[in-house]
């Protein structure tokens, strides 16, 4: 590789709800890689400025690549806030111009209501009906009608967030299509095994023999509202953001494993599984009408046709 010691090879960029968590998971184990703790740093995303080398080495290398040892023949990171964020990508390409990145995207009428639940789920939203949180996003995008929780007006711009093609197209632009692999959604669940495959072959790393590919990553929501608020790890605005992920960096041992935890027992214990809310007919519609020339876009740059994503019926 290019670029400082340590850095990372590859990134696993986005979009949001599309099976980047679990692809990281399935990454993490093999033999050969190094992947971040924990697998989303966001490091790219919160910076004002370019960093200097040595601050990249204390606040990024050193913090989130700590673990790694020298049969590490790749390292990666699994931040999805980077995919609709140019900057981000060029303050990659600046300290490693050969760097590699998958995407994976998603029908947006089934992936839109599940990040919009996870953002409920991270208190990062406390607008429970999509149809009133997605009329938002304008006085959102001017700063009201915010969350006191909300880290990053951004994370609420669920329209932009669906944009996949244009962040396809614009990743392919900058970065060259030899170096961005795609996983479409639909492939991942159908097919997981074949599509972990490919994705090692466009790392250049060997398979190292997976089989089995749990899902635990399904939508999710907490049972007490106080007590997600107490417990769970979101960060508020004030500089403690960076604190928060140095203390998910601390629950791993040096093997790997995590270790025992009382508070995250209490958070594992407020986790239920919940299925978004099926859009309504009409807001489905609007979804489709504001959505579906991008949906174009990406199925030509894929040179694949995802019209059944938008079909109705």
């Amino acid at each position: 590789m290019t670029g400082p010691q340590g850095f990372p090879d590859f990134f696993i960029i986005g979009a949001p709800r599309c099976g980047t968590t679990s692809l990281s998971r399935y990454l993490t184990r093999h033999p050969q890689i190094c992947f971040s703790r924990p697998k989303e740093t966001h490091y790219f995303a919160q910076l004002s400025g370019l960093p200097s080398e040595d601050d990249l080495q204390r606040d990024y290398i050193e913090r989130f690549f700590a673990h790694r040892t020298a049969d590490k023949s790749a390292t990666g990171e699994g931040s999805v806030s980077y995919i609709h964020l140019p900057e981000a990508i060029e303050q990659i390409l600046h300290f490693n111009p050969d760097a590699k990145f998958i995407a994976m995207v998603r029908n947006p009428l089934t992936m839109l209501p599940s990040y919009h639940q996870k953002m409920l789920f991270l208190l990062q939203e406390n607008e429970a009906d999509f149809g009133r949180a997605w009329a938002l996003q304008a006085a959102r995008a001017q700063g009201q009608h915010l969350p006191a929780t909300c880290l990053d007006p951004r994370l609420l711009n669920y329209g932009k967030t669906a944009r996949l093609g244009a962040q396809v197209e614009r990743l392919f632009n900058r970065v060259g299509r030899e170096r961005v692999h795609i996983i479409v959604f639909d492939d991942f669940t159908q097919d997981t095994l074949a599509v972990y495959r490919t994705v090692l072959d466009f790392l250049g790393l060997d398979y190292d023999g997976q089989t089995e590919f749990e899902r635990r990553f399904e939508s999710q929501m907490y049972r007490f509202y106080w007590l997600q608020r107490l417990f769970f790890i979101t960060a508020t605005k004030g500089g403690k953001y960076r604190d928060t992920l140095e203390r998910s960096r601390r629950k791993y041992r040096e093997d790997g494993t995590k270790r025992p935890n009382l508070i995250r027992r209490i958070i594992k214990f407020n986790k239920v599984p919940v299925k978004p809310a099926p859009l309504s007919p009409q807001f489905a519609n609007t979804i489709r009408d504001e959505l579906r020339d991008d949906v174009r876009l990406l199925g030509q740059l894929l040179q694949r046709d995802l019209g059944y994503w938008l079909a109705t019926g």
